[in-house]
This record gives C-alpha cells, sequence and structure tokens, in this order.
C-alpha cells in the first residue's frame, strides 16, 4: 500500500522546488523504489494468468483505495468500478466474443477472437464506468462550465485507470486496458444489472504476468517538453 499512500501524497501536496524523485531517508531499505519507479513499471502485459496469491478482498480493497486516491472536478468522484472475478470476468468477456461476433466478419473475427481469449484468460477485470447522473447535476448546477464536464469526466476516469493500473502492478500484478465500448455496454449493463446511467470508458484486464513486456522503446522526449524559467 505504500504506492497508494505516495500518490495521495502527491496529489494533496504542492510541489516545491526541494522536491526530488530520490529516497526520504537513508534509513530507508536500500531496494525502496521511488515513486516515479513505481510508475515505470505499469506497462502494458499481453499474456496474463491465474496464478495471483492475493486475495479477492485484498485486491478489491487496493482497487478502492487507489480510485479513492484520485481528484475529480469540484469533488465530483463520478467514477464508478466495477470488479469481476470468476464466473463474472469470463461472462463479460464472453459476452464481448458474442458482440464482436455479430459486428465483424468471420474473417475479421478470427483476429478479434484471440485477443479476447487472451483477455479471458486473465485473473479479473475491472470496468469503469462515469456515472452521467453526476455530470447532469453539476451542468445544471454549474450551466457555464456545462460543455467542460464531461470532459473533466474523461480526465477523472483517466486518472482512476491509471492510478489502479499502476497499483496493481507495484503488487506485482499485469494488466492491459481495453475499450470494446461501446458495442457491449447494453448487453453487459443488462447482465449485470448496472445503472444504465453509467457510461463504460474502459476495461483493465489483469492477472500474473506471463511474458513480460518488451523494453520500452529509446524515444527522444526532448520535443515533447518546454522549461521556461
Amino acid at each position: 500500500m505504500a504506492l497508494l499512500e505516495k500518490i495521495g501524497h502527491v496529489l494533496t501536496t504542492d510541489l516545491t522546488k526541494d522536491f526530488k524523485f530520490s529516497k526520504k531517508s537513508k534509513t530507508e531499505a536500500d531496494d525502496e523504489l521511488t515513486f516515479i519507479d513505481q510508475l515505470k513499471k505499469r506497462r502494458s502485459i499481453y499474456a496474463l494468468g491465474k496464478k495471483v496469491h492475493f486475495s479477492q478482498a485484498y485486491i478489491a480493497e487496493l482497487i478502492q483505495s487507489a480510485v479513492k486516491s484520485c481528484p475529480s472536478a469540484f469533488n465530483s468522484n463520478s467514477s464508478r468500478i466495477v470488479i469481476l472475478f470468476g464466473d463474472s470476468h469470463y461472462k463479460f468477456w464472453g459476452i464481448t466474443k458474442e458482440v464482436k461476433r455479430q459486428e465483424v466478419p468471420a474473417q475479421i473475427f478470427e483476429g478479434v477472437k484471440i485477443k479476447i481469449d487472451q483477455c479471458a484468460s486473465a485473473y479479473s477485470t475491472v470496468l469503469f464506468y462515469e456515472d452521467q447522473n453526476v455530470i447532469h447535476d453539476l451542468q445544471k448546477k454549474m450551466p457555464m462550465s456545462a460543455e467542460d464536464f464531461p470532459i473533466w469526466s474523461e480526465q477523472t476516469s483517466g486518472m482512476a485507470q491509471f492510478a489502479v493500473w499502476t497499483a496493481l502492478a507495484d503488487a506485482g500484478l499485469g494488466a492491459s486496458l481495453q475499450h470494446y465500448n461501446p458495442s457491449v455496454d447494453q448487453t453487459v449493463a443488462e447482465h449485470f444489472k448496472l445503472d444504465p446511467n453509467w457510461l463504460l470508458r474502459a476495461q483493465l484486464c489483469f492477472g500474473s504476468i506471463e511474458q513480460p513486456a518488451e523494453p520500452r522503446p529509446d524515444y527522444d522526449f526532448q520535443n515533447r517538453f518546454r522549461v521556461f524559467h
């Protein structure tokens, strides 16, 4: 849970010129990772398995803590999280497969099926939703910012996705983020009896790392940043 405490600290504390990406003190364990090191552990892992030794209760608490640590516009807390274990996990990917079977040509579906089966081979899936009722209420209360709230909602969801993904990576689990919405939205909502005002934004399947990600390409980031003094 050390990563979650650091996330909360970074999100609630102003950065100063004294802030450094380094260990807090020499008394800490030599192998403790810095916050940035932990962020770097988050990779897209597609070869996922079920050799997970954490309890489902622990994983659920980890995910909840990660989402609770994230900010949201006007403290709206618009994110809604659905965690699928066991049969529910398989059912979601079964629904996804059947929806895609009806959507795409047969020759294309074979490749789609391989990817979906790969996701189903993972241990669990997290569904990220945004509650549209919350967004609409805020739009009514603050009409001058009405056009901005859907954008801020997307940013809120993105932060929740990143926080959960990084927390799972810090725990030694692999994950990959998928986007089969909006094709599966209605069928999934009906099956799991979810609020129809919840808008599905992403799906994160996770499990044991059966094959690590390839090393990151050594991109030239110089043109992506500007620093002014």
